[in-house]
């Protein structure tokens, strides 16, 4: 039998690994340079200690560990060997960038240092490779030792090349490709303010996509002129509301995710209801009022204040928040309508409490019109004086009497408070001169006036007294005037009254039934003086006989 020493060192000479085998085995020990793995032969193999951690500083590989690597040198006649896991991690590596390659996929690399043309790049710290500095996407220089995710343009046996910009855009695309989805599902998306341009704000859509927003589909409620609503790198929720994929144009809204007010309104809302609202137009005709966002109103003009002549301006201004009374609801015509003086009491209420007929007010004549006054007897309440109760006479044209401001006294004749009518009187303060002029004259008797006004082709009017005027007939004048012409203007004249209807103020006078009075008391004065004469003989022609 052969020497059994002999035979197993030759048995273990030709089990040892060869150069360039795979082998594998577990971490027995670390020590300042080496890590010792136990791989089933005589001696531990060698693992240099800067191959157990990886490009990035982390440790892969501690003591138990089993690790696989290849034999890439004989280091001793004893069989003991050194191993390397690069050289496998590298042939991974590369076997990943080739995978990354055919399915267009990213990977990271960094950047080592920057060369002619480009900058020479690392993949996991084991394979070099090259990154132009035309795909680069950003314009400043990367930094050595920065990450940056790129896509293999070029593969070789021991090298690559990398595209940052065309990773950019394959990540554009598919972002691309998600927010179109979206659009055509949907099509509410979140992006940012990008810019305010003409009629609106752009926004943008993970920098893939930008989106025009109209400044009528920002929102539902008013915006004022002083007021800005969102701003640049605001974050905002939309929905697209057109989309044209050839030209890649897309609208979108934020006022159609907002709820319609109107639909629910009258479940919110009910006529006589006080509600806080917020001024956005002030206009000559009303105020337009926002309750809630999209839900506006109209504060007309004639709701604004209880006085007259007041402008909405000089009540109320944009961006006022205020609160009024809710009068009428039309969902159908989406119109609203609100008081704000009814916020007060009435002042016709007010007025009902304070004064009764027969009451005497004062106030200043606010308007002077052909047919009577206007005067301010509270505030918010003016009264009315008709012509024909101004003066108990009759007065042509008022405006030369009367001027607005003047302070005037007059007698409550009429509260209507539901019609908002308050009558008065001026000439009811003053006692009735047809009363006192009827217990005086009766009809035959003489009175003296003045001429005030010629009526073509029915006579003149003639005053007799303040208050009293009567009617002079053309037929009534004498035969001398008709003669002589015309009357005077403020002529005296005396006539002879032929009817007088105190019930109707109704006097008719005569001038010449007043001469023919005159000539027949003349004539009678004159038979008078003739039969006193001729008495008067008579006793003479007696008393001279006597005496003969």
């Amino acid at each position: 039998m052969e020497n059994f020493e002999a035979i197993l060192e030759e048995y273990l000479i030709e089990s040892e690994p060869q150069i360039g085998s795979l082998v594998e085995g577990v971490i027995l020990k670390v020590d300042r340079n080496y890590a010792f793995v136990d791989i089933g032969s005589k001696r531990e193999a060698l693992l240099p200690k800067d191959e157990l951690i990886d490009a990035y500083g982390r440790t892969i590989f501690r003591v138990g560990d089993t690790v696989k690597a290849l034999v890439v040198r004989r280091l001793s006649p004893e069989g003991q060997v050194l191993l390397s896991v690069r050289k496998i991690l590298e042939e991974k590596a590369l076997e990943t960038l080739r995978k990354a390659f055919s399915q267009k996929e990213p990977v990271k690399v960094k950047i080592h240092r920057e060369v002619k043309g480009g900058y020479e790049v690392k993949f996991e710290g084991l394979i070099t490779g090259f990154l132009p500095r035309s795909q680069v996407l950003r314009t400043e220089d990367p930094f050595q030792g920065d990450e940056i995710e790129v896509l293999v343009i070029q593969v070789g046996e021991r090298a690559f090349v990398v595209s940052q910009r065309a990773f950019a855009e394959a990540v554009k695309e598919r972002k691309l490709k998600e927010i179109v989805k979206i659009i055509e599902e949907d099509g509410i998306l979140e992006g940012k303010v990008k810019a305010r341009v003409k009629g609106g704000f752009l926004i943008d859509f993970e920098g893939v996509l930008t989106g025009f927003l109209p400044f009528s589909e920002l929102t539902r409620r008013r915006i004022l002129p002083d007021e800005t609503p969102i701003s640049e790198g605001d974050t905002l929720k939309v929905k697209a509301i057109e989309w044209d994929p050839v030209k890649r144009k897309l609208k979108v809204s934020h006022k159609v995710l907002e709820a319609d007010p109107w639909k629910y309104v009258h479940e919110r809302y009910t006529v006589d209801q006080r509600v806080r609202c917020r001024v956005v137009k002030v206009e000559n005709f009303g105020a337009f009022v926002e309750i809630e966002p999209g839900l506006e109103g109209l504060l007309p003009a004639s709701e604004i204040s209880w006085k007259r002549g007041v402008k909405p301006g000089d009540i109320v201004q944009v961006g006022d928040l205020i609160e009024a009374i809710i009068t009428d609801i039309d969902p159908e015509k989406r119109k609203l309508t609100l008081s704000l003086k009814r916020l007060e009491p009435s002042p016709w209420e007010i007025l009902a409490q304070e004064l009764k007929e027969g009451d005497i007010v004062e106030g200043p004549i606010k308007t002077v019109t052909d047919f009577g006054l206007f005067v301010e007897v509270r505030e918010g309440v003016d009264g009315f004086i008709h012509a024909s109760r101004v003066s108990w006479e009759r007065i042509e044209n008022l405006q030369e009497i009367f001027k607005p401001g003047q302070i005037v006294r007059a007698k409550v004749i009429e509260i209507d408070t539901q019609k908002r009518r308050l009558l008065l009187s001026i000439k009811d303060l003053l006692t009735d001169p047809w009363q006192d002029f009827c217990e005086a004259y009766k009809t035959g008797d003489v009175v003296e006036g003045l001429i005030v006004k010629q009526i073509p082709g029915k006579g003149y009017l003639v005053r007799i007294k303040e208050g009293i005027v009567g009617l002079l007939p053309r037929s009534e004048i004498s035969r001398e005037r008709r003669v002589k012409g015309s009357f005077d203007s403020e002529e005296k004249v005396k006539l002879l009254i032929i009817e007088l209807e105190p019930s109707q103020r109704r006097l008719i006078l005569s001038e010449k039934a007043y001469q023919e009075k005159i000539e027949e008391e003349d004539y009678l004065a004159y038979k008078s003086r003739e039969e006193a004469s001729k008495k008067g003989r008579i006793i003479k022609i007696a008393l001279d006989k006597e005496n003969s």
